[in-house]
């Protein structure tokens, strides 16, 4: 039954992001270059234009190895259908395929999106993270999931593009953007972006003190091969040969230029060749030289992997589970619920409280000239802060 206002007649339905209440109340301008002398296609381009400019971003950005800022969207992002009816009327709900949103952390991804209905969060197309693990406090330990996991609590998740913001662990980064290529879906483009090609580069005897992990060199996930060809087999085997998926690797041209391998006149194309000259076991592999000698190791990273044509890429409720699944560990439970198990109950008591984040810490607003700039934080440097 359709709900009633108050003097009990009928609420307009609304329909693709259009409020019929709304459309009663709009001035039709007809004074207005813009909507008397512009066809519709071209306002619509003019909209289009507009919100590809425009990211709102949130969540919590390290500013040292303790220290953190909060960060809120910049104020005037939807200005436009707040001081114009016609055109909040033409545009609708249309602006969510068009921006980025933008993510200091999953668990800020997750507090944001997992609210969304289905049909909302299918409508959004662009969206970055920065890091790539979740930790999850229980009882007895710590773990640390992948996000290919944690995509699989966002059902309905259909973008064009994934941005994900390596964390400082290059081991980590290669099984995390391993296991999205494996069993990732939510996105038809990933882009993955690492501060350092040692991502491709680490040799199996790697001193692991700075991310320590018993026993590393004994798991697969750790054993890197050339990419990416072995990755082109991933998503061939996936979305099939004949859908033409592909996986590309780029480095900078330029070591420690942080951010410039979003601009294609600054990177080149890469492909890692098999080691030769050593009968080495699967599991054992030195540094590759061409990646990790002296500033080498500076330049950034990105791999582009597109899915096949025709792949249904959408996330769904209720996919088999994969590997290491947060759905698996914690069954029928929302994201909120996991958080207040997992993550907020580590500042439960009152000596907690006192050295946990106060809650009125003021939020500084997201300042940027292009959508697609980031920074890494000082943390993936080990820097002494």
């Amino acid at each position: 039954m359709a709900k009633k206002n108050k003097k009990g007649k009928k609420k307009p339905k609304q329909q693709d992001g259009k409020n019929p209440e709304l459309s009663a109340k709009v001035n039709p301008q007809t004074g207005s270059l813009l909507f008397q002398r512009l066809p519709q296609e071209i306002r619509d381009y003019i909209w289009t234009q507009l919100f590809y400019s425009t990211r709102f971003a949130f969540g919590e950005r390290p500013t040292s190895r303790i220290g953190r800022v909060k960060i809120k969207p910049a104020p005037n992002g939807l200005a436009l259908l707040r001081t114009c009816r016609r055109a909040q009327l033409e545009i609708g709900d249309s602006w969510l395929r068009h921006v980025l949103f933008c993510f200091e952390n999953i668990a800020a991804m997750l507090d944001k999106l997992s609210t969304l209905s289905v049909d909302t969060l299918s409508k959004l197309r662009h969206i970055r993270v920065s890091d790539d693990v979740l930790m999850l406090s229980y009882p007895d330990d710590d773990v640390f999931y992948r996000l290919v996991s944690v995509l699989k609590l966002l059902p309905g998740l259909q973008l064009d593009q994934l941005t994900v913001l390596g964390g400082r662990g290059f081991q980590v980064n290669y099984d995390t953007l391993g296991g999205l290529i494996k069993d990732g879906n939510g996105w038809k483009t990933l882009r993955y972006i690492c501060y350092s090609s040692a991502m491709l580069g680490f040799p199996s005897e790697q001193n692991m003190d700075s991310y320590p992990i018993a026993n590393w060199e004994a798991r697969p996930e750790y054993w890197r091969k050339p990419q990416p060809k072995h990755w082109q087999t991933v998503m061939e085997g996936r979305d099939g040969v004949a859908s033409n998926p592909s996986v590309t690797v780029y480095r900078a041209k330029e070591p420690a230029m942080y951010g410039s391998i979003v601009d294609p006149s600054r990177r080149v194309k890469f492909e890692q060749k098999p080691h030769q000259g050593q009968n080495l076991r699967p599991d054992v592999f030195p540094a590759d030289p061409e990646l990790m000698t002296g500033d080498e190791q500076k330049k950034e990273l990105m791999v582009i992997v597109k899915r096949g044509s025709g792949a249904n890429y959408e996330e769904k409720k209720d996919s088999p589970f994969i590997e290491s699944d947060i759905r698996r560990d914690l069954p029928d439970m929302t994201w909120k619920q996991i958080r207040a198990l997992c993550i907020d109950n580590l500042f439960s008591d009152d000596e907690d409280e006192e050295e946990g984040w106060p809650e009125d810490d003021p939020a500084e607003a997201d300042v940027y000239k292009d959508v697609d700039e980031y920074t890494w934080t000082p943390l993936h440097f080990n820097l002494d802060l």
